[in-house]
């Protein structure tokens, strides 16, 4: 995933985003020295002395990684006002990245594949395949936002429209199938909190990564961050609650009730539990 189109945040400067960089400076450090200790074992330090001093740097990656993202969140205007998609900073391009994607798939399903594309200029499915259909999906969503955070809801996408792909399969006759099933099932769920969990991580690197390259080095940098990435996801997973999602009537206002809802429940658990 690239950051070349780094944006400048409106909140640079306030006093949360300091201690968020701070936070992750801190990680940096510490996953360095964590991986030093697996790679090579000093010999005056017993396992049991390398576990435990693990354990320690563990717990402290985790305990840095929940301040970034809650001082992120709180430059940002706070948890409710970014799940409402009410700042601009961080929040309002991810609700409607988000809200595109499941409304496009949506109208696919309501419509039929063929009668979405011909209002969108493709007349005709011959020849397509299901990664192009996927491919135009990808643009036509990506090109509905604009504002400070759209990279990074345009960059948390990409994986959504990676995993669709592997959703979808090859035949493009069982799109609108497949599609269904996802909106149905418990699928859907898995995609937005894919979506958030990769928003907030891009978020993290576009507004930080410069920094921490430039203090700690490229591979440093590199190695922390995709420790980030992995937390935030994990941490997402294991934290799976609230509404059934199978229950949502995603053609009402209840499916942006409920991304609402399920961005505001994924802050709060990677924000570490706390406000």
């Amino acid at each position: 995933m690239g950051t070349s189109h780094r944006h400048t945040p409106t909140v640079k400067g306030e006093p949360n985003w300091g201690k968020a960089s701070a936070a992750l400076t801190g990680l940096v450090g510490d996953v360095e020295e964590s991986d030093d200790l697996e790679q090579n074992p000093p010999e005056d330090k017993t396992p049991t002395q390398v576990e435990k001093r693990q354990n320690q740097l563990g717990k402290r990656i985790t305990r840095n990684y929940h301040t970034s993202v809650r001082n992120l969140v709180k430059a940002s205007g706070g948890r409710h006002k970014v799940s409402s998609g009410g700042s601009r900073a961080l929040g309002h391009g991810g609700i409607v990245v988000i809200n595109n994607f499941i409304s496009a798939i949506r109208e696919i399903v309501s419509n039929g594949l063929a009668t979405w594309l011909q209002q969108r200029g493709i007349n005709s499915l011959e020849g397509k395949s299901c990664q192009d259909i996927i491919d135009f999906l990808r643009q036509y969503i990506e090109s509905g936002v604009a504002g400070l955070d759209s990279t990074a809801a345009n960059e948390a996408i990409e994986s959504v429209m990676d995993r669709l792909d592997e959703l979808v399969g090859d035949n493009v006759d069982e799109i609108e199938d497949k599609f269904d099933a996802i909106l149905k099932g418990e699928e859907i769920k898995d995609i937005i909190d894919l979506f958030f969990g990769m928003y907030i991580y891009v978020h993290l690197s576009q507004d930080f990564e410069e920094k921490l390259e430039y203090e700690k080095g490229s591979v440093a940098m590199k190695n922390a961050m995709n420790e980030v990435k992995e937390q935030i996801l994990d941490d997402i997973r294991v934290g799976r609650t609230g509404r059934d999602v199978r229950t949502v009537d995603w053609s009402k206002p209840e499916g942006k009730a409920f991304i609402q809802a399920e961005f505001d429940r994924i802050l709060f658990i990677l924000q570490g539990n706390e406000d």
